[in-house]
């Protein structure tokens, strides 16, 4: 266990993309085999740069290689899941937000359920053993991360403004009520959504065809790359309804798109966001005089 918790650091660029960390792992893993001769030729065209020259000493220890070389291969292994739901969550051409709710339960799962693992799987064993460590040796270390992990996202992740709204608006996928128990019919559930508090006979109506609907016509098939099909086609049948579920479903999920839904309210309202700005008033102006 000596010296295998702190491995020694290999600096690497960084972006601002939200992934870009893992994919630079992803992309060392394949190549790692590589470094070695690399860093080398490097360091005898560069000896009096300090940072290579430490990555070259590093990677004539064998064992230094081994320790990296196996945290390099568990990082890849099981960073896929937060790659696959934060390359979801980035989409901003499919209606999305009915399935985050969903996704962050299955990801709170996963990293819970690691937490207490007692077996990483194959692929990290026999790397462990390629480089004549004990994996039990590592596998306290592989919960202690998930631990980590999982602090920090219960933390943030129950206490996320948007909670609510991603829970209710599951609603608007006709498999979340279909799947669910009698509960999820019940309009009362998902007053978070301001256009279903207090509603109307005729959003009632609409609601109890809706519900009809997820018994008799479920898609098993339906996600976020037909779901807009699904409601522009109730259109007719369903009015109000369809009209709400198409505005909430294209909310935006990614930090930049919603900043940019800001950004294009603030050039039409006045910098409090009360009234239109005198610019937008000139216009119209414009218009209806002409």
């Amino acid at each position: 266990m000596n010296g295998i918790c702190f491995p020694h650091k290999i600096s690497l660029p960084n972006q601002t993309r939200w992934n870009s960390w893992f994919q630079i792992v992803f992309y060392a893993k394949v190549h790692i085999q590589h470094w070695a001769n690399f860093f080398r030729r490097e360091y005898e065209e560069k000896l009096q740069n300090e940072m290579i020259k430490t990555i070259h000493t590093t990677l004539q220890n064998l064992r230094d290689v081994g320790v990296i070389t196996i945290y390099i291969y568990f990082i890849s292994i099981y960073a896929k899941e937060f790659v696959q739901d934060l390359d979801f969550f980035q989409q901003q051409n499919k209606p999305v937000f009915p399935f985050v709710e969903g996704r962050l339960q299955q990801l709170t799962a996963f990293i819970k359920s690691n937490t207490t693992a007692l077996y990483f799987g194959p692929e990290i064993k026999n790397i462990i053993r390629q480089h004549l460590f004990n994996p039990d040796d590592f596998y306290p270390i592989f919960r202690q991360a998930f631990q980590v992990a999982y602090n920090k996202f219960s933390a943030y992740i129950p206490n996320h403004p948007a909670r609510s709204l991603f829970y209710a608006c599951q609603v608007f996928n006709p498999q979340y009520i279909h799947l669910g128990d009698i509960q999820r019919k019940d309009i009362r559930h998902y007053s978070v959504i301001m256009e279903l508090d207090n509603p109307s006979d005729s959003l009632l109506y609409e609601w109890s065809i809706y519900y009809g609907l997820t018994g008799l016509e479920f898609n098993e098939n339906l996600d976020e790359t037909n779901l807009d099909n699904y409601w522009k086609n109730l259109s007719v049948h369903l009015p109000i309804l369809s009209n709400i579920a198409l505005d909430y479903i294209w909310l935006p999920i990614l930090s930049c798109a919603v900043k940019r839904s800001f950004s294009l309210y603030n050039s039409l309202l006045d910098s409090n966001r009360q009234n239109l700005s005198e610019e937008l008033l000139k216009q119209l102006n414009m218009l209806y005089f002409n």
